[in-house]
């Protein structure tokens, strides 16, 4: 199977790869981390460029031909570093906008003009504790939405959350999950960052009401939507693993060619020619299963479920031993902040248990059987 980036996507690629270049290096991603103004600034200049467009199809005024034209782009974010809320604003919520069908929303966040986040458990809404969750109740011709939800990625910068909320049925049922859109005026949030340095908010809803129009698909079908927004959002972030493993392996050779130990340079040294090696087997072996898995979304949702969970889990152990490794080689310079390294080390590890760790889809990966 041909695993090249056909002339658009490579396009694509270039042309984020010089944007962030150009507007992203570390320092300057040191400074944005407390610019909220900044941030705004580069997020218009990102739709500007058409890069959130790329993760909609063209029929919704987007500019993606495939989904492997948002992995083009998360691959680059990776590379980079980039903790603006690409992720869960264009390719997990917009996936939701896209099946509940609210065009009008998905123009504002193509244009730039609408951050999102989803409020609705780490990993799946079924695995949401009691007291960590939202639940909705009839309330005349609309509904009063409680809850809380401790940590909401991307929720610290976002203007609309998607709450998943209870509305029938018990704790772990399949049914009875209903999507709203909720302003973010109307929750009480703590925003903080993560050990990525990406952002995150604790949501808190007291007794809210919304109208009917809040509603985002089906009232009690959300977890279905949930599922598929959720393995575009895998697809992304495996996307996104690729391209930091692929900037360490190089970065990390390079590293052993210019520093010397014992009178040579650590590249002499076999043994760690055999890590740089196999350094660079996994990534190559991730980024396999990363294109796999873009390709896969279109598929039935038991299939899908099989190879986003089979990709994710790969991609987690091959970003484990990939970040471990160039931390290793790279001595105590590893763990410097003037050095991407570290960074990237733990970026990787987030991944790993963003969406649900490796043990999660292991079991999600055998649930969904041998393939038909």
């Amino acid at each position: 199977m041909d695993f090249h980036y056909d002339d658009n996507q490579q396009m694509l690629h270039d042309t984020v790869d010089r944007f962030l270049t150009d507007k992203y290096d570390l320092v300057t991603r040191h400074k944005l981390l407390g610019d909220l103004e900044g941030q705004a600034q580069l997020w218009r200049e990102m739709a500007e460029l058409g890069l959130i467009g790329a993760a909609f199809p063209e029929g919704l005024g987007g500019y993606g031909a495939s989904p492997v034209d948002a992995l083009v782009v998360m691959e680059r974010f990776g590379r980079h570093l980039v903790t603006l809320p690409y992720l869960m604003t264009a390719i997990v919520c917009g996936r939701l906008l896209i099946a509940g069908g609210r065009t009008d929303m998905i123009e504002r966040v193509i244009a730039g003009d609408a951050r999102l986040a989803l409020a609705a458990g780490s990993t799946h809404v079924l695995r949401s504790a009691e007291h960590h969750s939202f639940t909705a109740a009839a309330a005349g011709a609309g509904w009063t939405i409680s809850g809380r939800m401790p940590v909401v990625i991307g929720g610290d910068s976002a203007d609309t959350f998607i709450v998943a909320a209870r509305t029938s049925g018990a704790l772990g049922d399949r049914d009875g999950i209903t999507l709203f859109l909720v302003d973010a005026d109307q929750v009480a949030r703590r925003s903080f960052r993560m050990i990525d340095a990406h952002g995150a908010a604790e949501v808190v809803i007291d007794a809210l009401s919304v109208g009917e129009d809040a509603v985002l698909g089906e009232i009690g079908g959300g977890v279905a939507l949930v599922e598929l927004a959720l393995d575009h959002g895998i697809a992304a972030a495996c996307g996104e693993a690729i391209g930091s493993m692929g900037h360490l392996v190089p970065a990390t050779a390079e590293y052993t060619r210019t520093r010397e130990q014992y009178g040579a340079p650590l590249a002499k040294f076999q043994v760690l020619q055999h890590r740089m090696a196999d350094m660079y087997i996994q990534t190559e072996t991730a980024r396999s299963m990363a294109y796999v898995a873009s390709m896969s979304l279109g598929d039935t949702p038991v299939e899908r479920a099989r190879i986003v969970s089979a990709a994710k889990v790969q991609i987690g152990k091959s970003g484990k031993f990939v970040g471990y490794q160039a931390v290793q080689l790279h001595g105590g310079m590893g763990v410097s902040e003037e050095l991407d390294i570290g960074h990237h080390y733990i970026r990787l590890n987030t991944l790993n248990q963003m969406f649900g760790d490796p043990a999660f889809h292991l079991r999600r990966f055998a649930a969904a059987g041998a393939p038909a």
